[in-house]
């Protein structure tokens, strides 16, 4: 089996209300995503096509017919539009909310019974360089994930090992006085499209989460030092990651936590799952 991924940018402004409510209760809900003369986002939609090779041309699909498709049944509708007013599936449901999550959804709803040479994996929406979601078809199941940064200093020893030992693993990440990182930070929630909202889970929520528990205890701090965590525990990215996920899955109940990605250098990340969770199809 084989994996295609094609990307398309589109531009299109939105915004989140529900009809029967007023401005005021609108923002309450949606904040300022709620304004009735709508906000706007630079988009990036990545389709990712799986099947096996055609013989006649070894590829898994003519990409020049995906490009048709995508700038027919998808650009020709988002680019440079008003989603709420000028997107035909979300002008006749003003109901339906043109969230990332639910707009995932309805680019696979599009795309999915026009592929006749191959299989769709998977539908990728960047929002922002910082927001997307992944929808596979699982009926309403969507996967949402938000980066967040933050700025620590650690050294990597372990107190199993002699200081001899330590240098020949870690090398210069056994510096005494430690080293830093801008630790990039990906959180994936996962679960069904909420009607109302067209959202999983509120991001605010989300966000303050993250902040609360994860930035607030280890941004601008040295882990081995300045967090209890760290105080009989290496370090290490791999230990860093499984740290994260117990701090922060416990509060975003009943939010399910899917993945939590730590990105320590731009060489390097570090992906977990839980100790009872699958691993996931992202």
């Amino acid at each position: 089996m084989y994996y295609l991924t094609r990307q398309a940018a589109f531009e299109a402004s939105h915004s989140y209300r529900i009809p029967e409510l007023s401005d005021e209760e609108n923002h309450r809900l949606f904040g300022p995503t709620a304004n009735p003369n709508g906000h706007g986002h630079n988009y990036l939609v990545e389709v990712t096509i799986k099947g096996k090779l055609a013989p006649e041309h070894g590829m898994v699909i003519n990409l020049s017919i995906l490009d048709l498709l995508l700038k027919e049944q998808v650009l020709a509708y988002y680019d440079h539009k008003h989603i709420n007013r000028q997107h035909p599936i979300f002008a006749d449901n003003p109901h339906l909310q043109p969230t990332s999550e639910n707009i995932a959804i309805q680019i696979w709803d599009t795309l999915a019974p026009r592929l006749n040479e191959a299989q769709l994996h998977r539908i990728r929406l960047h929002e922002d360089s910082s927001l997307f979601a992944d929808y596979h078809g699982e009926e309403q199941m969507v996967y949402l994930t938000k980066t967040y940064e933050f700025s620590a200093s650690h050294r990597l020893h372990s107190q199993h090992l002699s200081d001899e030992h330590n240098w020949e693993i870690f090398g210069k990440c056994n510096n005494a006085h430690g080293h830093g990182h801008n630790y990039v930070l990906e959180v994936t929630i996962k679960g069904e499209v909420e009607a109302r909202t067209g959202m999983i889970a509120n991001l605010d929520f989300l966000d303050e989460a993250v902040q609360k528990h994860i930035c607030a205890r280890f941004d601008h701090k040295h882990l081995n030092l300045d967090t209890p965590e760290f105080k009989n525990l290496n370090p290490t990215s791999e230990n860093f990651v499984k740290v994260i996920w117990e701090i922060l899955e416990p509060p975003l109940r009943p939010t399910t936590l899917h993945r939590i990605r730590l990105k320590e250098t731009p060489k390097n990340h570090f992906d977990y799952y839980g100790e009872s969770s699958k691993v996931g199809a992202l």
